[in-house]
């Protein structure tokens, strides 16, 4: 029996699914691991790119293809996403909905993040305040702790929908 999946070497594993069984090599084996016990057809991540995994366009600093993610789901460098950008790119956005990190801070360009950061600090004075018996300090870091906890209750706090 021939690879199903490299068409290539001779199959040494079979793994049985109700659509069919997928015969595998040691090496494609190797590779698609447990995708390819849990259901997934080979060269499942060409479904996402929308091409047909035959270009043998190479990355310049390491050398992986496309068809390479396209069989793995995994690029070889970090210049690989500039390399293959315009095969990349609509297949990241399908599947994470955005193309762009927007790390710690996803909602109100950082608004939110400096809110919450802000209400922390004031409740550690409020603390302290009152251990030191300061009632009019306490009961105006308390209002501006109950400013803070509104805003964000309402979700004012500014930001926009991502590219």
């Amino acid at each position: 029996m021939i690879c199903s999946n490299c068409k290539k070497n001779a199959a040494t594993h079979c793994i049985e699914r109700e659509s069919g069984d997928i015969f595998l090599c040691d090496d494609c084996f190797e590779r698609l691991g447990a995708a390819a016990e849990y259901g997934t057809e080979p060269d499942f991540f060409v479904s996402f790119l929308g091409v047909d995994g035959k270009k043998e366009h190479c990355c310049p600093v390491c050398g992986a293809s496309l068809s390479h993610y396209t069989s793995t789901g995994l690029v070889g460098c970090a210049h690989c996403y500039e390399e293959f950008k315009g095969e990349l790119m609509p297949s990241i956005r399908r599947i994470h909905g955005k193309t762009r990190h927007v790390g710690k801070r996803p909602l109100g360009d950082g608004k939110l993040y400096e809110l919450l950061e802000e209400r922390k600090r004031l409740r550690g004075e409020l603390e302290k305040a009152l251990k030191e018996k300061r009632m009019k300090d306490a009961e105006r870091i308390n209002k501006d702790i109950r400013e803070i906890s509104n805003i964000l209750y309402r979700g004012d706090f500014g930001g926009g929908e991502d590219e």
